[in-house]
């Protein structure tokens, strides 16, 4: 009985920044993480990052989910990011899925994985200048 509690609560730890908290730097977490003071740098998680109203966080910034109540500036990677009514998101998310509650802001460029492969050359086009080429040529 007190077995399954404590493998719990062990697989459920947060990471707890608090309001009067400032940080800079690079920080990996492998636990959820609620931000209610100042981050800047480099963040990753593998799980859900929360920025609470009073929270801040300014850099790059990828985890499985993030939610927003406070301010988030810089480069978001996630699955799924959600911005509640006093949120404000400005930069650059790529995410699978966004939810963005009334009242809340996302100021920036939103890009899917698509997007990204579509600045590569594609194998058929760098095929068609020298086919180009050979008919030109001939």
């Amino acid at each position: 009985m007190f077995g399954k509690n404590s493998k719990s609560r062990a697989s459920s730890t947060l990471t707890y920044i608090a309001e009067d908290c400032r940080l800079k730097g690079e920080l990996t977490l492998d636990s959820d993480c609620l931000v209610e003071g100042n981050l800047e740098g480099t963040i990753t998680a593998k799980g859900t990052v929360t920025i609470e109203q009073s929270g801040r966080i300014e850099g790059e910034l990828e985890a499985a989910e993030v939610r927003v109540a406070g301010n988030f500036k810089g480069k978001l990677k996630c699955q799924r990011l959600s911005i509640t009514a006093n949120g404000m998101v400005d930069g650059e998310v790529l995410s699978e899925k966004i939810e963005i509650f009334e009242g809340g802001q996302f100021v920036g460029t939103r890009l899917k994985e698509a997007m990204l492969r579509l600045e590569s050359p594609k194998p058929a086009e760098a095929a068609e200048p020298k086919a180009k080429a050979k008919t030109s040529a001939a």
